[in-house]
């Protein structure tokens, strides 16, 4: 199975969060995969949630917003 990354995000510092996206991880083996969210609108003092649905190690190298 495909394991997939789950984004939501909070304006309100946490108390209540937004639906989670499912963005693709790869599958087995394809590594350096690149992830990208867009359109996910503005927020002064956003936070983000970053899960997976599979027990896998992740490794985060940057975060950009524009």
């Amino acid at each position: 199975m495909e394991p997939k990354l789950m984004l939501s995000w909070s304006d309100d510092n946490g108390h209540t969060w937004s639906e989670n996206r499912l963005l693709p991880l790869g599958k087995k083996g394809e590594y350096r995969k690149r992830v990208s969210a867009k359109k996910l609108g503005a927020g002064r003092d956003r936070v983000f949630r970053l899960r997976c649905t599979e027990p896998i190690n992740i490794v985060l190298i940057e975060g950009r917003l524009e």
